[in-house]
């Protein structure tokens, strides 16, 4: 089998596994009927490149009472329309020039209001996956992407889950072993189909209900995001030296 990296074919992967299928998000290819469908399904979708990385090209969709809210990353501008025809011509505008996905839109807000999202970094070492870090990552007050490329803060896991979230010791510990357990339970589907790869980074959301939701798998996950918290920062790096 040949690398992917088609975010929807990545998807699939994942999904093949009973357990983690329940955590990935809806998605289809961007078409007007998709659109209209996921639409009329969920109140926010994200239209997203099919094989970019760093956040590049992602428009945000929230539709409201008698028009869309279009919000892209790379502008900082939000466009606000009527038609699903003149929305399908606003993201041809403002797309990349790639194929495109629809996926839908989770509600993962901290009490501010705040959208976050959640990478762990994982590595396989002698033929086993192990947990390098867990780190969260904040978005500026309106901005529809957390990596640091689109202005994102990174917080210590702990910090965002009892700061930012407000849970309480024993709740953030039980995320912790959620986050973990649903991390690498993905890695060992992918990397089964992927053999010869041996890092991967996951974007997890957690919705208003506190259900985990995984937005990506990443083949080349940065470090960027670990630099300031050197804890981690360091672990992944030692591990990276013993990886197989």
């Amino acid at each position: 089998m040949q690398k992917e990296i088609s975010k929807i074919g990545n998807a699939k992967i994942l999904a093949s596994n009973h357990y983690v299928a329940p955590h990935i998000p809806e998605y289809h290819q961007l078409t007007k009927a998709n659109l209209q469908n996921m639409l009329h399904k969920y109140p926010t979708v994200y239209v997203k490149p099919n094989n970019s990385c760093q956040g590049k090209g992602v428009i945000r969709i929230e539709r409201k009472k008698n028009y869309y809210l279009i919000k892209p990353r790379d502008r900082d501008k939000t466009y606000r329309l009527a038609s699903i025809d003149a929305l399908l011509r606003c993201i041809q505008r403002e797309k990349m020039k790639r194929k495109y996905l629809i996926q839908r839109g989770i509600a993962s807000y901290t009490v501010k209001k705040r959208l976050f999202d959640i990478r762990t970094h994982l590595v396989r070492i002698d033929g086993k996956w192990e947990m390098g870090a867990i780190i969260g990552r904040v978005a500026t007050k309106r901005g529809v992407a957390t990596n640091a490329y689109s202005g994102g803060t990174p917080v210590p896991i702990q910090s965002l889950l009892k700061d930012h979230l407000e849970f309480d010791e024993a709740k953030s510990e039980n995320y912790i072993e959620q986050l973990t357990a649903l991390s690498l339970e993905a890695t060992k589907t992918f990397g089964s189909a992927f053999p010869k790869w041996t890092e991967f980074g996951l974007d997890i959301g957690i919705d208003e209900r506190g259900e985990l939701w995984i937005y990506e798998i990443n083949i080349k996950p940065g470090m960027l995001v670990f630099r300031k918290d050197r804890p981690s920062y360091q672990r992944i790096m030692q591990m990276k030296k013993l990886k197989s």
